[in-house]
């Protein structure tokens, strides 16, 4: 294959159908719920007691899963942390976020709104381009931003 030629022809023909920074992720998304690194470290957690519960040896695949995702789980594992995160996201501030961009801003740990609009590139085009009508503008940014650290952990399990 000439090196001019992208790879993967598929996802060069797609053009804009999965494009997260417009939040696009395609059909197999369009209704599929964004899950935090802590709960996917929760659903993993319990698949594994579940097996063991049952006299079955957890797969290898299982456990690495879980080392992986527990390696980014900002919340340890606290189910109250998420339950307040997710009731947070149902309060007008959290109004103008798409639920990808509350899972990216909580799994990525962003600390600021400079640091949020660069790994979340929708965020930069809503506050960017979104214009005098936009509900997303940096104040309410920093506010998310604020609301999410305050409930993250240390490895210790101390809050932020």
């Amino acid at each position: 294959t000439p090196l001019s030629e992208p790879r993967n022809t598929t996802a060069h023909h797609m053009g804009d159908a999965n494009d997260s920074a417009n939040l696009r992720f395609g059909d197999d998304f369009d209704n599929a719920q964004m899950l935090l690194n802590t709960e996917v470290a929760i659903i993993l957690k319990q698949m594994i007691d579940q097996r063991r519960d049952s006299g079955l040896i957890p797969g290898d695949h299982l456990r690495n899963m879980l080392d992986h995702v527990e390696r980014f789980d900002l919340m340890q594992r606290d189910p109250a942390r998420v339950a307040n995160v997710r009731n947070a996201s149902t309060t007008a501030v959290f109004d103008s976020l798409h639920d990808f961009e509350l899972v990216q801003i909580v799994n990525l740990g962003c600390d600021d709104v400079d640091e949020a609009k660069t790994l979340i590139p929708s965020l930069k085009n809503k506050i960017d381009h979104g214009g005098v009508d936009s509900l997303l503008d940096n104040d309410r940014l920093h506010s998310i931003l604020d609301t999410v650290a305050s409930q993250r952990t240390f490895d210790d399990g101390a809050a932020t």
